[in-house]
């Protein structure tokens, strides 16, 4: 049995921390280590992970200074033992047969990484299947080009394609490694966006398996999506510039319209967090974004028809930078 990395990710989650340790070490497969990176957490969590190690020989505990979730992420990278890696976040589950069902697929197809879908966990308790639009089973180079890159960096109507997330996902640690693949330490958020894509550019083949929710992922008040974070909009741009470096020059897929539309999301995302704002910071921070641009460049050549009808409607009144217009059309991307 190959060794699997799990790689997990530590910050003020003291609340949550155990049931996310005891979902993985019940997992069937049993040849794993758990790599708990404690990302300078101020609350009890540094003792918690080490109280865990002593119980449970597969545990591995790191702790470090503070430098964000990539940061922990890539500390574990490097710190992986394993033939495969896989990555959890500290506040969600995993189904016990999670890591056996992905290691199936990624040993009998011999590919570069495998994922399944996810089940959204709401804040009462109740839960839903998150699917990808895309079908079951094994792509190779030729399907990864035709199906994944034209929504690689950005989907259809102005949304994400399939691969984003990396939680519910396994990577053969030596593909990672060998394509030099790690964690932008320099974006605080949205960090599996680059990662994601970049993993889907220099992929050989995958397998998805659809239907099979097996990661939980856990909905928190606070996230970056449901609230206002000063500085998004600088992050998301260094996100897009970051992007644009890998992809500059890149063929197979028509990559510079996707940058376009990917600053456009975020610049939609960041909009609609200013609903939290005063009308004054609300206001300033419209005319920041909206006057931007790299933001208006990208607006020029968005196709209004492929998206939703009340979206086009918002990125109309961005292009033409009419912020008391927009005061009752913020629309607050997921």
């Amino acid at each position: 049995m190959d060794k699997i990395s799990i790689v997990v990710p530590v910050y003020k989650v003291e609340k949550y921390l155990e049931r996310c340790v005891n979902s993985i070490l019940s997992q069937t497969y049993t040849n794993i280590e758990v790599i708990l990176v404690d990302d300078g957490s101020p609350d009890k969590c540094p003792e918690m992970c080490e109280q865990l190690e002593q119980k449970d020989d597969r545990i591995v505990v790191v702790h470090k200074k503070n430098g964000g979730l990539s940061s922990a992420r890539n500390v574990g990278l490097v710190k992986a033992t394993g033939k495969y890696i896989g990555f959890v976040d500290s506040d969600d589950t995993v189904e016990p047969n999670m890591y056996e069902e992905l290691y199936k697929k990624i040993k009998k197809y011999n590919c570069d990484f495998v994922m399944s879908d996810y089940k959204r966990v709401l804040a009462d308790g109740s839960e839903y299947l998150k699917s990808l639009e895309i079908t079951n089973g094994y792509y190779n180079k030729k399907s990864i080009t035709e199906t994944i890159y034209p929504e690689l960096i950005m989907g259809k109507n102005l949304d994400y394609g399939p691969l984003l997330s990396v939680w519910h996902c396994m990577y053969d640690l030596e593909f990672l490694r060998k394509n030099k693949i790690m964690f932008d330490e320099e974006v605080r958020w949205s960090e599996d966006n680059i990662f994601s894509a970049i993993v889907g550019y220099y992929a050989d083949s995958f397998y998805y398996l659809k239907g099979e929710g097996l990661y939980h992922y856990y909905q928190n008040p606070g996230t970056i999506t449901t609230s206002y974070k000063k500085g998004a909009w600088e992050v998301y741009k260094k996100m897009n510039e970051h992007l644009k470096e890998f992809f500059q020059g890149k063929t197979g897929a028509h990559f510079d319209e996707q940058l376009q539309e990917h600053l456009v999301y975020y610049a939609c995302v960041c909009i609609g967090q200013t609903n939290m704002l005063s009308k004054k910071q609300r206001n300033e921070e419209l005319r920041k974004i909206l006057n931007d641009n790299e933001l208006q460049h990208a607006l020029k050549h968005i196709n209004l028809k492929k998206v939703p009808k009340k979206l086009a409607i918002q990125l109309s009144l961005m292009k033409y930078k009419s912020y008391k217009l927009m005061e009752a059309l913020i629309i607050r991307r997921k």
